[in-house]
């Protein structure tokens, strides 16, 4: 799934929240979909050179390309929130472990990211 940004025209702190460190008009690969119960959907994608990844507000990107990964998994969350997204990142603590830099989730990452590139392309 390819999603190009557009730098929001609202002062809604939901919308643009971290939206500085976008580019205007890039087209980002989206590495995951998770909606929030009762909010809007977010996207994540790498936002950095150095392949940082966040999520961001989906209506500050037009997509591009609406073809699913074929590693996206549906989870649904107690909360009523539920992400399309690789199955190895729905493991509990992989984000927090991820962002601490452990060795086997960065190496869970990666892996699942290549696959998510590879598996991305225009309609």
């Amino acid at each position: 799934m390819l999603a190009r940004f557009s730098n929001p025209q609202t002062k809604d702190p939901k919308i643009t929240q971290g939206t500085d460190a976008l580019k205007e008009g890039r087209e980002y690969t989206v590495l995951e979909v998770f909606v929030p119960h009762g909010k809007d959907p977010l996207f994540r994608v790498e936002f950095s050179e150095s392949g940082d990844p966040a999520l961001f507000d989906s209506r500050a990107f037009k997509v591009t390309s609406s073809h699913l990964p074929t590693t996206w998994r549906y989870f649904h969350f107690d909360t009523g929130s539920f992400a399309l997204r690789p199955e190895p990142w729905s493991i509990p603590g992989f984000w927090e472990a991820y962002y601490d830099r452990s060795p086997w989730a960065v190496e869970v990452y990666e892996a699942e990211k290549r696959k998510i590139l590879a598996s991305s392309h225009r309609d």
